[in-house]
């Protein structure tokens, strides 16, 4: 899914490397490149999907593609697979979303394997990133609280976020902003839509 929120230029100062968590095609590997983040990162479980992406991601030697999911308590678990070329899959069955968008469904189910952030920084330097992007469908705090305590190198991150439970027992907005404050992450810019998700983009308050 393109980033809702493209206006960053005036929040991010520096510019390391990226995590991006719920890759789909890696449809936001060109405003990497233009934003300066090197190296990239993506985290796609969806084999077929995952298929896509390596081959978007051919002429962009930067960007590394990897076949997990990211949480925090589950290692396998069964992604349900949406009907709109996957956008809408998910590891939690639909709330209001179904609501919303009535012509989404459900058409398959995947098992895919699924990595703690903690565990990927053993062996890769978490000090060559400060961007982390999620784009989950529901489990976004499960996607934060994976990274533990390493959550604190990153200065910007930028999630998909809810405001009712579009997903059933989703990560609500008001969970999110409440966990990162702890580290010291406010929440600058946010875009909702009517049906009950946005995307909200928090900075380390130190950053000015």
């Amino acid at each position: 899914m393109i980033m809702l929120i493209t206006s960053l230029d005036k929040y991010i100062k520096v510019r390391k490397g990226a995590i991006h968590v719920g890759a789909h095609e890696g449809e936001e590997r060109h405003w990497y490149r233009k934003m300066g983040f090197s190296p990239v990162i993506w985290f796609e479980p969806s084999k077929s999907v995952y298929e896509r992406l390596v081959k978007n991601l051919e002429n962009f030697p930067d960007q590394i593609p990897y076949n997990r999911g990211v949480h925090d308590t589950l290692e396998v678990a069964k992604l349900y697979i949406a009907s709109n070329d996957g956008q809408s899959s998910s590891l939690l069955p639909l709330g209001t979303h179904a609501k919303h968008h009535p012509d989404v469904k459900y058409v398959s189910t995947e098992k895919v394997e699924l990595v703690r952030l903690d565990k990927i920084f053993s062996f890769i330097k978490v000090d060559d990133f400060n961007f982390l992007n999620i784009d989950v469908q529901g489990v976004e705090l499960n996607v934060i609280r994976s990274a533990g305590d390493y959550i604190k190198y990153f200065d910007y991150i930028y999630t998909e976020v809810n405001t009712e439970y579009v997903y059933e027992g989703c990560s609500l907005l008001s969970e999110i902003d409440e966990y990162l404050k702890r580290y010291d992450f406010i929440r600058v810019k946010t875009h909702m839509t009517k049906a009950g998700w946005g995307a909200a983009f928090y900075k380390k308050y130190q950053n000015g």
